[in-house]
Parts: C-alpha cells; structure tokens; sequence
C-alpha cells in the first residue's frame, strides 16, 4: 500500500523490527475506517472519520517529526503535538462526559490513533519524547505569557510616569521630570549593552573594533546617566531649600525651553528608546537562558521554546484584533476573532495537560510492559475499537458486531505484518502473503458478524427488544468464533 508523501520512519532493509508490513497494515487501517464511517452515519455525521482522522494524522505527524534533527522539522512537529495533540488529548478525555456517543468517539478516536502510530511507527521512546517536548513547549507557553504580562504591567506604569511628567504645571517640574525618564532610559540601554548579543552576531575580525565601541557607549552612557541625577538631585535640593520654590527661573525663554521638555513628543521618545531597549535586551537574555543546552539535544530544546514564544506572539496579535475591531467598531472582528482566540487559548492552556497524562499514561503502559512496545498501535486500534463497540450497543447492534470482529481483526493482521517485518525486513516482497492472510482473515470476520447478528436476530424475536448489555455480551460471544484468527 502506497503511501502520499514520504514516510515518517526510517526503516532498515533487513531484520527491522519497525512498523507492520504496508499491505497487512493497509487492511487494519480499512478495519478501522468502516467502522468509523459507519458510525458516523449512524450518528448523524457523515463527516465524523475526516474530522476525526485529520486531527489524529496531524497529532501522530508531529509525534514522529520529533525523532528528526533540523530545526524546522522539530519546531513543526513541536507545533503539531501541542495544538492537534491537545485537541486529540481533550476529545479523548471529554467526549465520554456527552453519552454514550461521545465515549463512542472516543473510541474511535483511540483507533485511529493507533492505527497512525503503526503507520508512522511510533513506540514508547517517541510517546515519552512527545511527552518531554510538549511539557517543553507548555513551559515555554507560560513563561512567554508571564513576560508578555510583566511587560504589559511595565507599560501601564510608563504611561502613568508619562502622564505625570506631561502633566507638570511649572517648568522646573517639566525639567525634574524630563531627568528622572531620561535617568529611567539609560539606565535601560546601558543594561541592554549587556543582554543583546552584539558580540556574538558580530564575526570575529571586527569583534574588538566592536568591543571597543561598546565599552565606549557603556561609559558615555553611564556618565550622562549620572550627570542627569546629580542635576535631578540638585533641582530638587534647590526646589526643598526655596530659591526656585515658585517653580519657575525668571527668564521667559529659559522657562519655555524648560517646560518644552515636558511635552508628549519630548518624553515620548526617550521613553520610547528606554522601553524598547529594554524589552530587547530581556528578551534576548529570556531566549539565550531557555535555549542554552549544550549536547544533542540543543536543537530540540530551541524548537519547543520558539513553538511557546510565536504561539504566545499570535495570541498578542489576536487581541491587538479585538482591541482594534472594537475600536473601529466592527462586530465581526470582535465576535469571530474574540471566540477562535478563547477557543484555542482554552485548547492550548488544558490541552498540553491532557495530553501529557493521557500519552504519559501509555509510555509507562510500554515501559512496565503491560503494552507491547512494537504492538502498541494495533493494541490501542484494538481497545478503541472495542471501546466503540460498548458505547455503541446502544445505538446500532450491527455496528457493535462490526467494531468487535475489527478489534480482532487489527490485533491479528497487525501481528501477522510484525512477524514479516521482524523475519524480513521491508524490502521483500510478501504482498501475496499478506493478502491471502488478510483474505481469509476478513472471511472469518465477516461469518463471525453475520453469526452474531444472527444470534442476535432470534434472541430479539423470543425475549422482544435486546438490551444492550445483551448485545455486547452476544458480540463477545461471537469474537470466539475469531480465534481460528490467531492461527
């Protein structure tokens, strides 16, 4: 069975103990699909598979773009786990709490993910992988969200100190206030000289030219800083002691210039430079401190936390909309952009923890062993098919017969392509055995679903309407009749 795009495990051509065979794992894959097809038209949602399948696709894709090494496939894959894994994550945890259709998707939910898992052939290492780089990402998402409000509180707070300043009713407050922003402002770009890495971008034939210039700026800095206290200190000494108590020096022209320093345009830009040189500098130190980890793992780590950082730079973007439609008075903008953002905002904020104890939860399944390492995705297709099968008793009998035999039929074919893959490895050609197994396979399936319907026909005729404990019993009845599956 073809596959559209490349694969996302990397086989060896003989003795690879990797995923299932591609034909014995297409057939487990259609053992999944019809069922969940038909579910959806018992439900009332044609569409149920292709939502279904595009959120798990997604979710398995970034799982297995983990085990690469560049940048871009890490960071996308980082971006896949956390947004459609989460989504995954929480349909799986919270569909059961809407009846039994809802733990009937997730059910399925549950199958096709695994299925997903065989394709990409992704076990317990990648599981725990996905796990550690999602809590990455997760703590890179709070912490940007805690820079993001600090710096929101910062500005609040030089918009009060500005208001004050610009609000200075004499010409000697204009210039105290001039002094203390212009004192505020050095203070700033003489603690960004140290956080922005101008050293490290520069190449090193003009690195100490560079050097130099910066020590240069550092101390010119440093000195105007301190010249604008030490006058700061003085205006205020000679406003306590009474020579300028009136505010104001006498001379008109000195006292126009000096209350020009107060205005919006004046405080506004050196504010402005203080503020964006500082933003800069902490957040180029914010970066260099959650990047820095030497080893093999450098490149991943950097993916999870700049995933955290645009995620969080969109969700400032998105409320610049809502401000901004709000302002210009457009609903539609508020409406529509205001619900997509508390939609994923809530996606992204429960998510990644839904996802981390229900993946975590089968990583330890593999690592104590109670879940096959190798079967792992045929085991979960299984259980989620079953699962369905349950909830779904209580809709339609045939499609409880019909999630039953595929549970079977998974488990089987899925095992019968692991045993070649062990034996053979990729490259040979088995496809005429694994139709013929798959074939057969299907036929029994298919005689055990049409048994139980038939046992379940004459139960319903003498004792009236089946109950659907009944009916799951009367399937698990009829799976015995799949044990010639296994052999």
């Amino acid at each position: 069975m073809s596959l559209a795009g490349p694969r996302l495990d990397r086989p060896s051509a003989i003795g690879d103990e990797g995923r299932p065979r591609a034909t014995s794992l297409g057939i487990a894959t259609l053992a999944v699909v019809v069922p969940a097809i038909a579910a959806g038209f018992v439900v009332g949602e044609p569409t149920l598979v292709t939502a279904l399948a595009t959120v798990v696709g997604l979710a398995v894709a970034g799982i297995a773009l983990l085990e690469r090494s560049g940048f871009v496939e890490l960071f996308v894959g980082h971006a896949f786990v956390v947004t459609f894994g989460s989504a995954f994550a929480l349909l799986v945890v919270i569909a059961p709490f809407f009846g039994t259709l809802g733990v009937a998707v997730s059910g399925l939910s549950l199958a096709l993910f695994g299925v997903a898992m065989a394709w990409a052939d992704v076990g317990g290492s990648e599981l725990t992988r996905a796990v550690v780089g999602c809590g990455l990402t997760y703590g890179s998402l709070l912490c940007s969200f805690v820079a993001v409000g600090v710096t929101v509180g910062l500005a609040v707070l030089a918009l009060v100190v500005l208001g004050a300043v610009t609000g200075a009713s004499t010409p000697i407050g204009a210039l105290a206030g001039f002094l203390l922003v212009a004192i505020g402002t050095g203070c700033s770009l003489a603690l960004s000289l140290r956080l922005l890495p101008f050293r490290q971008l520069t190449p090193r034939s003009r690195r100490s030219r560079v050097e130099r210039r910066l020590r240069t700026a550092g101390w010119t800095i440093g000195i105007a800083t301190l010249g604008a206290f030490v006058l700061l200190v003085a205006v205020v000494g000679l406003l306590v002691a009474g020579p300028l108590s009136d505010g104001s020096l006498g001379v008109s022209i000195l006292d126009a210039i000096l209350s020009a320093l107060s205005s919006v345009v004046v405080v506004g830009s050196v504010a402005a430079v203080g503020l964006a040189s500082l933003l800069a500098g902490v957040t180029a130190a914010g970066v260099r401190l959650l990047t820095r980890r030497p080893g093999p793992d450098a490149t991943r780590w950097s993916a999870a936390v700049a995933v955290g950082f645009v995620l969080v730079c969109l969700a400032v973007a998105a409320t610049v909309l809502v401000f901004a439609g709000a302002a210009v008075g457009n609903p539609l903008v508020v409406v529509g952009v205001g619900t997509m953002a508390s939609v994923v905002a809530t996606l992204l904020l429960v998510g990644p923890i839904a996802f981390a104890v229900l993946i975590g939860a089968f990583a330890v399944g593999v690592a104590l062993r109670l879940v096959p390492d190798r079967a792992g995705g045929p085991t979960l297709a299984a259980v989620g098919l079953v699962i369905a099968a349950i909830a779904l008793s209580w809709h339609d009998p045939t499609l409880t017969f019909v999630c039953l035999a595929g549970s079977a039929l998974v488990w089987d074919v899925s095992t019968y392509g692991l045993g070649l893959t062990a034996e053979l490895g990729h490259l040979p050609e088995t496809r005429r055995l694994e139709l013929f197994h798959g074939l057969l396979s299907v036929a029994v399936a298919v005689g055990a679903v049409l048994v139980a319907i038939g046992l379940q026909t004459v139960r319903g005729g003498i004792a009236g309407t089946a109950a659907p404990i009944a009916l799951v019993a009367v399937g698990v009845g009829a799976l015995v009749l799949l044990l010639p599956l296994r052999g």
